[in-house]
């Protein structure tokens, strides 16, 4: 099959981050399929994309026939910049000479932005092929309740109605989050088209880990506790201070707290923990030391703090808790998925810090023996389920019968 992947913010790992879109049309070229992916080279993630003059600067990287197309960049990830440079990628991807390239069987439109539905749309038309709409955030729903836009602004509706015409007109809706199909029936009733392909993992990534050293173990890293780490970005959507409550509980326990990460709430955090005597900030390590870290950890710490929830989680933290081999206590009250389907961990209400104090004591009182089988349990689960050549396979079967 002849396959375009049409996604402003899709990256090769050669460009210092990788995203799944590549992951997976890597493996669809090993399977033998033709493979397109049309991207920006403008982000506000990264400065290290390519930069050129021209429209579109062409490369082939690991068999995949990527097309950069020149726009503009957005210095952060919201504001008028940024719906700017979405409609910048659209004319270029509107305006690109495409009669050189191999014509497509499917089309596959990963959001964000939700403007490349009408793009994708319009090519799957003229070439008759599939049209396939991925889903990884849901827009504009995210906007109206996170960012507390009015469902009547104009942008939004537009959005709305962009989002309503995609569902409408794909042949497959794949999300990348467990319950997007209850959200996708709220907008246009009942379908049997809707699909979820999470989050997945790149071996190849792990093999490439670093250790920490042995100043920074000595320094940071308390002997003789009971470790609960949380890795990871601190910031509202994951809202940190039911841990530090849970740690005023359990203050004269063997259990020591540590959360390694920035973001824009851990000075606020800090000062909150000056006299929490079981908290640590150790300093934040680099991605690939991470599962290193975690390999301290006796249980792994998640917090999700979102009305979208309840249309659940694709996580990457929980994959990396997961490989990492270790259990999970997450306080979150959305749709459950992962971490209940192979019974490596458990979810204890949001918010809530004597059911979260609860829960760590309860696991305080398992033996060695249990611990390690529910972080086997994990580790499995993910390398069975959540890698990319498994999420290749079964992504294409949606759209290759």
């Amino acid at each position: 099959m002849t396959i375009w992947l049409i996604s402003k913010y899709a990256s090769p790992q050669k460009y210092y981050f990788g995203t799944r879109h590549f992951y997976l049309a890597e493996e669809w070229v090993k399977l033998g399929h033709d493979v397109s992916i049309f991207t920006s080279n403008s982000s506000h993630l990264s400065n290290q994309l390519p930069k050129f003059k021209s429209k579109v600067f062409f490369e082939i990287i690991n068999g995949i026939k990527t097309y950069w197309l020149n726009t503009v960049r957005s210095k952060s990830s919201s504001g008028m910049s940024r719906i700017f440079g979405w409609l910048h990628f659209e004319w270029q991807l509107a305006t690109l000479s495409t009669n050189d390239i191999s014509k497509p069987d499917v089309v596959i439109v990963s959001s964000l932005s939700l403007l490349s539905v009408l793009n994708g749309y319009r090519y799957a038309k003229k070439y008759g092929s599939k049209f396939v709409f991925e889903v990884r955030d849901i827009w504009p729903l995210s906007a109206i309740e996170l960012g507390n836009f009015s469902p009547a602004n104009p942008l939004i509706y537009l959005l709305s109605l962009i989002e309503k015409f995609g569902y409408k007109n794909a042949d497959v809706i794949v999300g990348t989050i467990p319950n997007l199909k209850e959200h996708v029936e709220n907008v246009i009733g009942k379908t049997d088209k809707c699909f979820c392909i999470p989050q997945g993992i790149n071996l190849d990534f792990y093999s490439e880990q670093e250790k920490l050293n042995d100043e920074y173990i000595k320094t940071n890293i308390p002997s003789n506790k009971f470790i609960v780490i949380y890795a990871g970005t601190i910031n509202a959507n994951n809202p940190l201070q039911v841990m530090l409550e849970a740690a005023k509980i359990l203050k004269e326990s063997p259990v020591h707290f540590m959360i390694v990460g920035e973001g824009n709430q851990k000075m606020s955090l800090m000062e909150r923990a000056k006299d929490i005597s079981n908290v640590s900030f150790p300093p934040s390590v680099n991605k690939n030391q991470v599962n290193h870290l975690l390999s301290f950890a006796s249980v792994c710490f998640d917090c999700f703090s979102s009305s979208l929830a309840r249309y659940g989680l694709s996580r990457n933290k929980w994959i990396d808790y997961m490989y990492a081999g270790k259990p999970i206590i997450c306080s979150y009250s959305g749709f459950q998925s992962m971490i209940n389907e192979c019974d490596a961990g458990s979810f204890v209400s949001y918010n809530d810090e004597k059911a979260l104090a609860s829960e760590i004591l309860r696991y305080l009182n398992f033996s060695k023996d249990e611990l390690e089988d529910m972080g086997k349990r994990a580790k499995n689960f993910v390398i069975e389920n959540r890698t990319f050549p498994f999420l290749a396979k079964k992504y294409l079967h949606l759209f290759a019968q």
